[in-house]
């Protein structure tokens, strides 16, 4: 019979913090909160022919997942967390990890600061894609209610997703494709993939 020895207690020091700011999920969400961004949309599109409107709504979103990403970065960098810390420096030590795990944490800040989840379903996530869904989603629900059934069914708010993720990687310095796998139109979640170019 052998001894078992007692774990020595980690204590961690009182400034490391494993979760997202709270300050900052508040001010991702007040900047970009679904419901405001479709607001500025509706008047846009009110009483526009269906292509036009479409047309209108997809560069109202492509410039909203721009904004979105890149208030995402900033305030990401801006309030760092001890797993960030964590990932910067084992991505330094070891050459990888970069792609996908830093763009990723950016996705996840952006999504979790807007949206009703409290984690991202991670899809696929290897060193040349990442991919992810969204099943609850305030945005389509808000473009049926402020916009109507016929402009939200052609999902005009996809664009905002693809380059808010295009945005994230190719930030950090990745040459990538995003694509969508899957829409909320046609099942039950978006879903989004993002892979390497010449991977």
């Amino acid at each position: 019979m052998t001894a078992t020895r007692e774990r020595q207690r980690v204590v961690l020091p009182k400034d490391y913090t494993f979760d997202l700011a709270e300050e900052m999920v508040d001010r991702i969400k007040n900047e970009f909160y679904p419901h405001d961004t479709v607001a500025e949309l509706a008047p846009k599109v009110a009483g526009k022919a269906p292509a036009e409107a479409r047309r209108i709504a997809e560069e109202h979103f492509r410039d909203y997942g721009r904004r979105w990403m890149d208030r995402s970065l900033e305030l990401g960098n801006q309030y760092r967390d001890r797993a960030y810390e964590t990932l910067l420096a084992a991505a330094a030590k070891t050459g990888e990890m970069a792609f996908p795990f830093i763009p990723e944490r950016f996705i996840e800040i952006a999504y979790l600061s807007t949206q009703p989840i409290y984690s991202l379903p991670i899809t696929e996530n290897t060193k040349n894609a990442f991919g992810y869904k969204m099943v609850f989603c305030d945005t389509i629900e808000n473009l049926r209610e402020q916009c109507g059934d016929a402009l939200a069914d052609q999902l005009p708010c996809r664009e905002g997703c693809l380059a808010a993720a295009e945005r994230a990687f190719t930030a950090n310095g990745f040459d990538v494709e995003v694509t969508q796998d899957a829409s909320i139109i046609d099942g039950d979640f978006c879903q989004f993939s993002v892979r390497r170019k010449g991977a």
